[in-house]
């Protein structure tokens, strides 16, 4: 049985992260996005703004639906407001101590039973996910550059990644409009996980 997905945490709103919250907030999900500093997070939401209209010019998206999806994204700078998600994603500089500091500090602020995710394009989710006290909770969800473009997400089985979770990221993944493809924690991924 797969997870109810509600909720989405982004961490990091460069290119990759702002386009997955877009894809997030298209969907009809609730999206926290989380940046360093602000001014960043609100430049992210400007991109996305502007995606999002050039959906409705080209006909593929209504103004009211546009506005629908902008007001479910909201923005900080505090990993504490993730507190409520039930995935995050973190799309971080892809740099594993970076990628540690995040998983750690998101361990401590999320619920015990919420889905940790890596949008890593190359670094080992199972070493990515060593820091955390319950890594079963970890896994890789890979999208393409642009992300709300590009058809495929990888759905990265580290591990010690537990089935449900995997399952969940896959779920998502289809929900967000993506072709999902279980891989497992090769480098390169793109294998099909056992």
């Amino acid at each position: 049985m797969s997870r109810d997905i509600a909720t989405v945490g982004v961490v990091g709103l460069g290119a990759m992260g702002a386009g997955i919250a877009q894809l997030a907030v298209e969907a009809g999900l609730d999206t926290i996005g989380r940046e360093v500093e602000l001014g960043r997070a609100e430049a992210a939401r400007e991109r996305i703004a502007h995606f999002l209209t050039r959906k409705v010019e080209k006909g593929t998206l209504d103004g009211a639906e546009r506005d629908a999806a902008l007001a479910r994204l909201r923005l900080t700078d505090d990993l504490a407001d993730l507190a409520g998600c039930d995935i995050v994603i973190e799309a971080a500089f892809e740099d594993l101590a970076v990628k540690h500091e995040v998983f750690r500090a998101l361990e401590a602020v999320v619920a015990e039973d919420a889905i940790i995710a890596t949008n890593t394009s190359a670094l080992s989710v199972t070493e990515i996910a060593s820091v955390l006290e319950r890594p079963e909770r970890a896994v890789g969800m890979h999208f393409f550059n642009p992300a709300p473009l590009m058809p495929l997400v990888e759905i990265v089985r580290a591990e010690r990644t537990a089935s449900d979770v995997a399952a969940a990221a896959h779920d998502l993944g289809a929900r967000l409009g993506k072709t999902p493809i279980d891989c497992s924690d090769t480098p390169g991924f793109g294998s099909t996980a056992s």
